[in-house]
């Protein structure tokens, strides 16, 4: 496997922007991702030639540099294809194991496009029809064929989404719901019948106001407090942590991980502690009660927030704000704070210990951090309209936002491994 470096390297001379989304089956276990993409110079996503090109793109520069393994996390990977990368048989260069080729609602399904589609069904990949508003009788062909069809929850109703649940239930191994933005939207996809759901629904707070803090959570916030206080007492973290089994086994299995590929073995919290050093310490610290925290919600919340505090510490030597780092890596962890507490989130930062200028960046105030955030979004989001617009006021190269961006999630995955 790369190292960071090496990937930021590779990554170096790929223009385009690169995100994934995740994609849950019913009980909210991440099914796969969808790779999301744009060439850095296209300024229309109508432009056809350049779709292929960034197609080819991710293909060669990310899956062959970086691995499904982790930008995937092992799971399925969504990836589009135009009608012309169809005929030319590119999704054969991504192993069946693993691709699901997603066919664009903007390609019509003639006798040629239906023929390189019936090789790719019997050589064993998984098909997907994407952006499917209404059924018509161009998707009758294909419908045969395909194994997941998605259907858009922002672009229809939701007697429309029922009606293409009943017509398609017997024909269609997975019916996908597409842009589900709210709980709501989820619980009713689940009522109809879809069995797998895109979109941020799971990162959305239900509020409940004046909901009381579990005792639990509370204590982990508190503890995560006394973990950012400029000084740090080791000995009282060593007395912490000697007091809950699940801390000493979490630190001693994160020492012990191919993540630092020790020697000998560590069976010892102060040793432990003593090889970390003070900010790997507070970094694992606030990870492993984190974690717990995030019991009740999807595993891709977690991921999510670390993803988010990784990228923000990798844009912060970008943007000539290094000293902020561990601030701005606690601003992608807390970002999720409302979800996790069902409490609005202005109230769930109050007594986080977050700088005013984070905190106001993520209530929306436009400042320097506010633009890193952004940035963030972007990615997540797939707004590559607003990565253009910021890149460019602030000369700013997608490749090495792009490289961050995928070191960060490369970095989630092998933490995630270890918790």
């Amino acid at each position: 496997m790369k190292s960071p470096n090496a990937l930021l390297n590779l990554m170096g001379s790929v223009e385009s922007f690169i995100a994934r989304q995740p994609i849950f089956d019913r009980r909210l276990q991440v099914y796969g991702y969808e790779i999301l993409y744009r060439a850095a110079f296209q300024d229309q996503e109508a432009h056809f030639h350049d779709g292929d090109e960034a197609s080819v793109s991710v293909i060669q520069n990310l899956f062959f540099t970086m691995g499904t393994e982790l930008f995937a996390g092992g799971r399925k990977a969504f990836v589009n294809f135009t009608e012309n990368l169809l005929l030319q048989e590119a999704p054969y260069l991504l192993p069946k194991e693993w691709a699901v080729i997603e066919i664009l609602e903007s390609v019509k399904p003639t006798p040629a496009v239906h023929k390189a589609c019936r090789r790719l069904k019997d050589s064993g990949y998984l098909l997907a029809l994407d952006d499917v508003i209404v059924l018509t009788d161009s998707h009758c062909g294909l419908l045969d064929l395909v194994d997941i069809v998605k259907v858009d929850f922002q672009e229809t109703s939701p007697a429309a989404q029922e009606r293409i649940a009943r017509d398609l239930h017997s024909r269609v191994p997975h019916l996908l719901a597409e842009k589900t933005e709210t709980r709501e939207e989820f619980y009713k996809g689940l009522e109809a019948g879809y069995t797998l759901f895109q979109g941020y629904f799971f990162s959305r707070p239900v509020i409940i106001q004046r909901k009381d803090v579990p005792v639990f959570k509370f204590n982990a916030l508190k503890l995560i407090a006394e973990l950012n206080r400029p000084d740090l007492d080791m000995e009282s973290l060593h007395n912490v942590i000697k007091r809950d089994p699940a801390l000493v086994y979490k630190l001693l299995r994160y020492i012990n991980s191919a993540f630092f590929g020790l020697r000998h073995r560590v069976t010892s919290i102060r040793h432990a502690l003593a090889l970390l050093g003070e900010r790997e310490i507070r970094k694992w610290a606030i990870l492993s009660v984190f974690s717990r925290l995030t019991t009740k919600q999807p595993n891709e919340l977690l991921k999510l927030s670390l993803t988010r505090a990784r990228f923000l510490e990798l844009l912060a030597d970008l943007m000539g704000m290094g000293a902020q780092k561990d601030q701005l890596f606690l601003m992608g962890i807390f970002s999720v704070m409302d979800t996790l507490l069902s409490r609005p989130l202005d109230e769930a930062l109050e007594e986080l210990p977050l700088d005013e200028a984070i905190k106001a960046a993520l209530l929306g105030s436009m400042n320097p951090q506010r633009v890193l955030y952004e940035i963030v979004l972007g990615y997540e989001q797939a707004k590559w309209d607003t990565l253009s617009r910021i890149g460019s006021e602030l000369h700013l190269d997608p490749s090495a936002l792009t490289a961050r961006y995928l070191q960060a999630v490369e970095w989630t995955e092998r933490v995630f491994r270890v918790q």
